[in-house]
């Protein structure tokens, strides 16, 4: 079904084509490549053991993506917002199942496109496989960085980090994840809020 302009999050137009700097016809004929998709709040986008098979956009929303260990603890990698690409970039391009999972924290529109639409979108217009070669670079920082703050800063210094990008995060958020992301206990987490807030 075809996607039409009031559907579509303004972010989502404005990187296209003022950024990538697609055409309006390039982007209309790119558009043509999506689908919309609503994954209700609780609900899971991808569980690990599946493939990833769509490249999809937070229209609206919000997501976190996490992985279990062993005793079926939870340990969350990322939140995701609107104009966040979310899936498992791995399993997507290798095919292989994934070891993550992605759940919707709120109600979630996604627009997605499958694996092989964006390849002909590639092949089509040149601007999408540099748009998308881009977009992996980003991807791959974007982890490394992340695996460099859990290893390197302290709890608070995560938590100062993630305010600093995501202001309104607990309005958002449920406490007791943004204390997963943290690698704390959710009374920890209430501690650090409380003392940070009395400096």
């Amino acid at each position: 079904m075809h996607l039409y302009r009031s559907e579509i999050s303004p972010l989502f137009a404005e990187t296209f084509i003022n950024k990538v700097g697609l055409t309006e016809s390039e982007f209309e004929s790119f558009l043509s490549g999506f689908r919309r998709e609503f994954v209700p709040r609780k609900y899971f986008l991808l569980k690990a053991g599946q493939v990833c098979n769509d490249h999809s956009y937070l229209n609206v929303g919000s997501t976190r993506t996490y992985t279990m260990d062993d005793k079926g603890g939870e340990h969350i990698l990322f939140f995701a917002f609107e104009d966040w690409w979310v899936g498992d970039l791995e399993s997507l391009e290798t095919g292989l199942p994934s070891n993550l999972y992605i759940q919707a924290i709120e109600d979630c529109e996604l627009l997605c496109i499958s694996k092989m639409d964006l390849i002909k979108q590639k092949a089509c217009i040149p601007k999408i496989q540099e748009w998308h070669n881009a977009k992996i670079s980003k991807t791959h920082y974007r982890t490394l960085n992340r695996l460099a703050e859990v290893k390197s800063q302290t709890p608070e210094e995560r938590y100062v980090n993630l305010i600093n990008k995501h202001p309104q995060i607990f309005q958002r958020i449920p406490l007791q994840y943004i204390a997963s992301y943290l690698d704390i206990e959710p009374q920890s987490l209430s501690r650090l809020r409380k003392r940070l807030s009395e400096k």
